[in-house]
């Protein structure tokens, strides 16, 4: 299987979260190719080498061919950058306030055709492409278990889109954007790559939270990459000391690490005055590059080249 690797303690990037979009669907309709490359350009500064790249069926629906074209010139740029791209095909995090878009729990009730039909024009072309590392079939569904009606139609509605992703000829590894504990195992058995997004406020936390996904990674026998990490937080050198051992524990760990925001922008998150509570102090604020396109303070550690490399750079 292409970029099926038993280890993926080099995997380092962030989740692309255009700064120019409020909601996932702006982040496609504005779409810009300069603006795009730019945002690349910055993540590739700090060695970043692979970039989860969100996309949504609401987006792709009102105008296929034309963000199907956007989503086509996304992935030529990533590999412009020298990097590879982790497409995620649907958002199930939700905020409270300010949401970003995505796929809500009334969706799964209603007729999936129209989404398996998106998935297929996006996978179809890229099937066997080198420049692709894994398709993230979806962020953070919110099923824990098997035993409500909603979370019994969401793991069918995932089954559904791994199916379509492999009935395309998909010859990259198949991911889920899960979090912790059950919400991995419940999924498991749908990817070929199990995926983590461990959260840890202090350092402590984060070795627990490594252990426990070794324990998830060996009850399945499957690899493990984490494609979310890092809490954010409004004061930059806090945020810097979370980023710095939460990578190095997670690369040390085999799992590698992806940021969530490249840079400053207007959705939730990635604004000083619009955070969640996912963060130190509860101050969600995740960008890694300010406004002017400078890197946050006490993230110069990031500017050296990391020990592991993908093998692809080898």
């Amino acid at each position: 299987m292409l970029h099926r690797y038993d280890s993926y303690g080099w995997l380092r990037g962030l989740n692309c979260i255009p700064s120019w979009g409020a909601r996932i669907e702006q982040a496609w309709w504005a779409y810009s190719p300069d603006q795009f490359r730019a945002e690349m350009a910055l993540a590739r500064t700090i060695h970043s080498n692979c970039i989860r790249l969100w996309i949504e069926f609401s987006a792709w629906m009102a105008e296929p061919e034309a963000v199907t074209a956007s989503f086509m010139d996304a992935i030529r740029g990533i590999d412009e950058a020298g990097m590879k791209a982790m497409p995620c095909l649907f958002n199930r995090w939700h905020d409270w306030r300010y949401d970003y878009g995505g796929t809500c729990i009334e969706h799964l009730f209603r007729d999936w055709v129209p989404q398996v039909e998106y998935v297929q024009a996006l996978v179809t072309p890229l099937a066997a492409d080198d420049r692709v590392l894994a398709w993230d079939l979806c962020n953070e569904p919110q099923a824990f278990g098997r035993e409500k009606p909603e979370d019994i139609k969401e793991f069918e509605w995932l089954s559904t889109i791994a199916a379509a992703v492999r009935a395309a000829g998909a010859q990259q590894p198949i991911t889920i954007g899960t979090m912790v504990g059950s919400n991995i195992t419940n999924l498991a058995e749908l990817m070929d790559v199990l995926c983590g997004h461990p959260y840890a406020r202090t350092r402590d936390a984060m070795v627990q939270a490594v252990t426990e996904l070794k324990a998830i990674q060996e009850a399945h026998g499957k690899p493990l990459l984490v494609n979310e990490c890092v809490p954010g937080c409004l004061d930059d050198f806090r945020r810097a000391e979370a980023a710095r051992y939460s990578s190095e524990l997670l690369s040390e760990a085999g799992f590698g690490w992806m940021g969530w925001s490249i840079k400053e922008g207007k959705a939730i998150s990635t604004r000083r005055d619009r955070y969640d509570a996912n963060g130190i102090d509860d101050q969600g604020f995740h960008a890694w590059f300010n406004k002017d396109g400078s890197l946050r303070g006490g993230l110069d550690f990031l500017l050296e080249p990391p020990a592991l490399r993908a093998p692809w750079e080898a």
